[in-house]
C-alpha cells in the first residue's frame, strides 16, 4: 500500500529523530510540515515534494542494507551479549561469517557463526540484489576502550565490514576524595574578568596560576573557568565563550606575553613595551571597569607578532633548530591537520576582512568554501608564515595552560580546574568550516518558548548531525571531549540534554527538537572521564525531559543546582538537606544577576533599559514579584537560624533600597550545608557586585562578558569578605 505524502513526511521525520511534539513552559507545540522538511533538508533528506520525500525515504531505508555492519556500538561490560545486526545478499550461498575483535591494546580473537543459524529480521533489493539483515550475538569485551568488530563472508557488501566497538563504564569518575565529610568547593572564574598589577587588561594563564594558589590557600578544592576556546582574531568583540571557532583550541588572548621565554631577549618586543603608545594603550587597557577586547587585541597581537618574527630567526630558520624550535615544530606535526584548518582559517579570516568582507567562510567564494579545496592550500603555501604564526600562537598557549594547570596539584587542589565545554560552535566557524560532513548548514540551537521569552532563543551555535556522528564512530566528539577534559579535573557540559535531544531552528520554519543518542554519547562520556579522571557535571537548566534527571544520577553525572531555581510548589527554597548529594550547587550562574544585583533588582532595572519592560506598571509588578522572592529567602534562611536582616533597616532593605550586609554569608552558609558534592561561590558575590555578566537574548544592547572583578588578585587575599567568607566553607564543607 502506497503512502501518501503526509505520511511520507512523518515518517521520515521520525526516522531521523525529529520529535512530533514537545512540551515547554508556554504549552505543547506540535512539529509543524514546514519545520520537518526545513530539518529534513538540512539532514541530507529533501522532502519539498512527494518526489522529493519518497526518494529520500528510499535512500534512508536502504543505508541498513548498504553496510555489512553499522558504524558503531557502544555497549557496556555488564551488557554481557552485543547483538550484532549484518547484512548479506540472500543468494550469495555464504555458509559460515568470521568475524574478528580486535582490542584496543592489540589483543585479536575471533570466531565463526552459521548463517543459516542467525536470526533474520527483513529485507530488501539494492542494486538488483536481495539482501536480508541477520543477526548473531557475541560476548561483550570485558575491557573499557575502543576496539573494533570485523566481519568476513561471501555475499557482504564491500562498505562497512569494521564498525567500531567501544565499551564504555556505567558510570562516569569520581575522585576518592570526595565524602559525606569532604565536599570540595572552589571559584568559577570568568578568566578574562581578572584584574591584576601584571596582566595586559584581562586576565591571562598567569593570573589563573595565581588564583589557583590563593584558592588553595583559602582551602578551595578546584578552580573554575568560563570556556577559553579559540574565537575570531578579525572579531575581538565577538567575546562570548560560548561562541567561538574551535573548542579544541585556546583563545590567544589569555598568554601573558611576558611570561613567554623569549620575551626578555627579544629586543624588537622590549622597544615596542617601552614605547609611549604602547604605555599609554596599556594603562587605559588596565584602568578600564570593562575589558576592551579591541585594543587588548591589538597590543597583544603585535607584541605575538614580533616575538614570532625573533623566534623563527633565532630558533627555527637554523642549520640545527634549538630545542624550544624543535618543540614548536613537534607541536604543530601533532596538531595535524585540525591546528592547521584552525590557522588557516584565522588567515583566510583576516584576507578577507582586509578586502571588507568580515562574514565567515560561506561569504568567501566556492574556491575557499572547503578546507581539501587546491585553492585552499596554494594561500596556505602563499602565507605559510602567517599561518606559521596562528600555529606558534597556540603553541604558548597550550604551553601555559598547561603550567596553570600543574599548579592545581603544586597547590594541592583535590580536584584540580573545573572546565566549561559549551554546547556548539559558531555556525560559521574553524570547525564547521573543517567538517562540513557533520554540521548542518543553516540550522542553529536554541531554546522553545517559555514564558520569559515568547519566541523562543536562538544561540546561533551549529547542532552536529546525529547520522554523521554515528558514522564517524563520534571521533569529533571524542576530541573535543579530550581536548577540554586533558587538563582539568572536572568538566561541565553545558546544556548537557544536547545528549538526548538539541532544539533546531532553521531560517524557515519553527523550531523542534531532535533526538541523539543519548546512551551512546553518556558512554562515551563516561570513558573519557576515567581515562583524564575527571568528574563530569551536567548543566542541565531549562526544560529538562523527564526522565533526563534519573539517567544522568545512574551515569554518575552531578546535576548543577542552581539555589533561584530550588523552590517548593509554594514558592519555598528547599532546605538545604533536600539537595541532591550527585550535585553541584551555586548561587547563581553567568546568564543571571549576582545575588548582591539580585536582591537590589539591578536585573529588573537592566530589563528596563532594555525595553523589555516598557511602562511603569510592568516595572512595578517585576520589583512587587522580586519583594516575594526577597521574604522566601529571608523565611528560608530563618528557618535554619540564619536571621540577616539589619535591625532597624528591615523595610528599606526587604525593598531592595540597601543590601543587607550578612545576606551573602548567610546565603552562602545555607547552600554549603547541602550534602551535595560541590559547591561554587562567586567572587563577584563574595565582593559586592551588581553588574551581571551575561544578559541572555542580548548582544550590544548590553557589556556581556566585558566586566571586571572590583578588586586586584593582589588585593583578594587581605579582603575581609574573602577571609570571612571562606571560613564559613572551609569550617562547612571539610
Amino acid at each position: 500500500m502506497s503512502l501518501s505524502y503526509s505520511e511520507m513526511l512523518d515518517r521520515l521525520a521520525d526516522a531521523a529523530g525529529i520529535l512530533p511534539e514537545y512540551e515547554a513552559d508556554a504549552g505543547i507545540f506540535k512539529t509543524n510540515e514546514a519545520t520537518k522538511r526545513a530539518l529534513l533538508k538540512a539532514m541530507g533528506y529533501p522532502a519539498d515534494t512527494e518526489e522529493e520525500a519518497n526518494n529520500s525515504l528510499n535512500r534512508m531505508s536502504d543505508r541498513p542494507f548498504e553496510r555489512a555492519l553499522p558504524p558503531v556500538f557502544v555497549v557496556r561490560c555488564e551488557d554481557g551479549e552485543l547483538r550484532v545486526p549484518f547484512s548479506i545478499a540472500s543468494e550469495s550461498g555464504a555458509s559460515l561469517l568470521h568475524w574478528t575483535v580486535r582490542m584496543e591494546n592489540g589483543h585479536v580473537y575471533g570466531g565463526v557463526v552459521s548463517v543459516a543459524e542467525t536470526s533474520v529480521s527483513e529485507g530488501r533489493e539494492i542494486g538488483g540484489k536481495y539482501f536480508e539483515r541477520h543477526w548473531f550475538s557475541l560476548p561483550v569485551p570485558q575491557e573499557w576502550g575502543y576496539h573494533s568488530l570485523s566481519v568476513e563472508a561471501d555475499g557482504l557488501p564491500d562498505k562497512g565490514r569494521e564498525a567500531s566497538l567501544i565499551v564504555a563504564p556505567q558510570r562516569c569518575y569520581m575522585p576518592d576524595c570526595i565524602t559525606d565529610k569532604y565536599r570540595p568547593w572552589g571559584f568559577p572564574l570568568q578568566l578574562y574578568s581578572l584584574r591584576s598589577e601584571k596582566n595586559w587588561g584581562i586576565g591571562d594563564f598567569s593570573d589563573l596560576k595565581s588564583v589557583i594558589h590563593m584558592s588553595a590557600a583559602f582551602g578551595a578544592g578546584l578552580v573554575g573557568i568560563n570556556p577559553i576556546n579559540t574565537l575570531f582574531a578579525t572579531k575581538p568583540e565577538t567575546a562570548s565563550p560560548y561562541y567561538s571557532s574551535s573548542r579544541l583550541f585556546l583563545n590567544p588572548l589569555y598568554i601573558d606575553v611576558d611570561a613567554i621565554p623569549e620575551a626578555a631577549e627579544c629586543a624588537s618586543l622590549q622597544k615596542y613595551k617601552s614605547s609611549k603608545g604602547f604605555k599609554e594603550k596599556l594603562e587605559r587597557a588596565r584602568s578600564s571597569d570593562l575589558v576592551d577586547y579591541t585594543l587588548i587585541s591589538e597590543l597583544k597581537n603585535k607584541a605575538l607578532e614580533l616575538l614570532y618574527a625573533d623566534f623563527i630567526a633565532r630558533h627555527v630558520e637554523k642549520e640545527h633548530p634549538t630545542e624550544r624550535g624543535s618543540a614548536l615544530e613537534a607541536f604543530c606535526r601533532s596538531g595535524g591537520r585540525d591546528l592547521r584548518n584552525m590557522a588557516v582559517y584565522q588567515t583566510l579570516a583576516e584576507t578577507f576582512a582586509a578586502k571588507g568582507i568580515t562574514g565567515g567562510f560561506r561569504s568567501w567564494g566556492k574556491e575557499y568554501a572547503h578546507p581539501d579545496n587546491k585553492e585552499v592550500a596554494d594561500f596556505a603555501d602563499k602565507h605559510a608564515d602567517r599561518v606559521g604564526y596562528f600555529m606558534y600562537q597556540q603553541w604558548i598557549a597550550d604551553e601555559q595552560f598547561k603550567a596553570a594547570a600543574r599548579a592545581c596539584e603544586e597547590a594541592g587542589l583535590s580536584i584540580g580546574l573545573y572546565q566549561d565545554l559549551a554546547v556548539g560552535v559558531a555556525c560559521e566557524s574553524t570547525e564547521t568550516w573543517s567538517s562540513q560532513e557533520l554540521f548542518p548548514a543553516e540550522i542553529s540551537v536554541g531554546s522553545p518558548p517559555d514564558i520569559f521569552n515568547p519566541n523562543g532563543q536562538e544561540w546561533g551555535v551549529a547542532p552536529m548531525l546525529p547520522e554523521a556522528m554515528r558514522e564517524e564512530a563520534y571521533a569529533s566528539y571524542r576530541k573535543i571531549l579530550v581536548a577540554n577534559m586533558q587538563n582539568a579535573g572536572a568538566v561541565r557540559i553545558d546544556h548537557v540534554m544536547g545528549l538526548a535531544r538539541l532544539f533546531w531552528i532553521s531560517k524557515t520554519a519553527p523550531g523542534a527538537y531532535v533526538s541523539y543518542p543519548f546512551r551512546d554519547l553518556v558512554g562515551i562520556v563516561a570513558l573519557e572521564s576515567h581515562r583524564n579522571r575527571c568528574l563530569v557535571v551536567g548543566e542541565d537548566l531549562g526544560v529538562v525531559p523527564g526522565f533526563f534527571r534519573e539517567a544522568l544520577e545512574q551515569a554518575g553525572i552531578l546535576s548543577f543546582r542552581v539555589f533561584r531555581y530550588e523552590r517548593t510548589l509554594n514558592g519555598n527554597y528547599i532546605p538545604p538537606e533536600d539537595y541532591p548529594k550527585l550535585a553541584l550547587v551555586a548561587a547563581g550562574t553567568h546568564d543571571m544577576p549576582t545575588l548582591p544585583g539580585f536582591w537590589m533588582g539591578s536585573d529588573v532595572e537592566i530589563a528596563h533599559d532594555l525595553g523589555i519592560y516598557d511602562d511603569s506598571a510592568k516595572m512595578m509588578e517585576a520589583y512587587a514579584a522580586r519583594t516575594l522572592e526577597r521574604r522566601a529567602i529571608i523565611e528560608a534562611l530563618s528557618r535554619v537560624g540564619r536571621w540577616f536582616m539589619t535591625p532597624g533597616r528591615f523595610e528599606s532593605e526587604l525593598y531592595g533600597c540597601e543590601l543587607p550586609p550578612k545576606m551573602v554569608e548567610y546565603v552562602y552558609r545555607y547552600l554549603a550545608s547541602a550534602p551535595s558534592r560541590l559547591f561554587l561561590p562567586q567572587l563577584e558575590d563574595i565582593l559586592g557586585q551588581t553588574e551581571q555578566m551575561n544578559v541572555p537574548g542580548t548582544s550590544t544592547e548590553y557589556p556581556n562578558w566585558r566586566h571586571k572583578l572590583s578588586k586586584t588578585l593582589e588585593e583578594l587575599p587581605s579582603d575581609e569578605r574573602m577571609q570571612r567568607i571562606c571560613a564559613v566553607l572551609r569550617e562547612t564543607r571539610s
